[in-house]
């Protein structure tokens, strides 16, 4: 029975030691402190979007931002967005579920996305920050293993194009940003380059005849190989099913998918649960 006792207490105590470990050096505590500190440092914005803010842009991108309801509502401070989703690794890997959390300010453009998921049985976090023009990128097996740690020039222009793209999809009153330049391609098409400090990425947003995004194109991604290696890859995001958010009418359902010198395929499939504007 003493055995028993000891064998008990000292579960308990490693319980409570894993435990605290969790919280006081998990990624999901890191994430949260982070975005506090970003959302205190981040100031009011007043005003709407109006039409000379957007006067500038090709009349694609116009339409885009009256079609998505951001003309005539209030400019875009940062955004709070629930993804569920799916990943894999490779084409031939299986799907895993994960859920995501994402929280973006435009003052001076950071970027937090954390997602949780189970792997081969085991939780798996991932945790993409994006500070000060800077991009790092970490993983870990129960919030205390390290499995991925990344930063430096090619993880920040990597996430850079997803900032953006982030700013197409999901805030396009965001686009309004003077340090974004513009060229006209064909009557569904436009070219975006977008510049934050010493990094500056181009796209290609493909719109249909409604005046919606549908696909987001880029070369200036980087793809994590098995080797955890970066490399720059053809990058896309088509994406649909739009609906209406608190007056916002914007995408639901979207995939990534990486187009590779040995053939594409989608290792993202995203389904939009909740977004808020202007959040505190």
């Amino acid at each position: 029975m003493r055995k028993v006792k000891i064998a008990a207490a000292v579960l308990l105590l490693v319980g409570g030691i894993i435990t605290i470990l969790i919280y006081t050096r998990g990624l999901r505590t890191r994430y949260e402190a982070e975005v506090a500190r970003e959302n205190a440092a981040t100031p009011e914005i007043t005003g709407n979007v109006e039409e000379q803010d957007i006067a500038h842009m090709p009349k694609q991108v116009q339409k885009y931002l009256k079609v998505t309801g951001a003309l005539g509502r209030p400019k875009i401070r940062n955004f709070r967005i629930v993804w569920d989703g799916a990943l894999r690794s490779d084409a031939k890997a299986l799907w895993i579920s994960a859920t995501m959390l994402q929280e973006n300010f435009f003052h001076n453009y950071s970027r937090d996305f954390y997602m949780t998921a189970f792997m081969k049985g085991l939780p798996v976090s991932v945790w993409h920050s994006y500070h000060n023009q800077a991009a790092t990128m970490q993983g870990k097996i129960a919030s205390l293993i390290p499995i991925v740690d990344l930063a430096g020039k090619e993880l920040t222009t990597a996430e850079t194009v997803t900032l953006f793209n982030d700013m197409c999809l999901v805030a396009p009153g965001a686009l309004i940003d003077k340090r974004i330049s513009w060229r006209e391609i064909d009557q569904q098409q436009v070219e975006a380059t977008f510049t934050n400090g010493a990094y500056s990425i181009k796209a290609t947003l493909k719109f249909n005849d409604k005046g919606e995004l549908v696909d987001f194109v880029s070369d200036d991604r980087y793809y994590l190989s098995p080797e955890n290696k970066l490399r720059r890859e053809r990058w896309s995001t088509p994406v649909g099913d739009y609906k209406d958010f608190d007056g916002r009418r914007i995408l639901t359902r979207g995939d990534a998918i990486w187009h590779l010198k040995d053939g594409s395929y989608t290792y993202g499939k995203f389904l939009l649960k909740k977004i808020e504007y202007n959040v505190k």
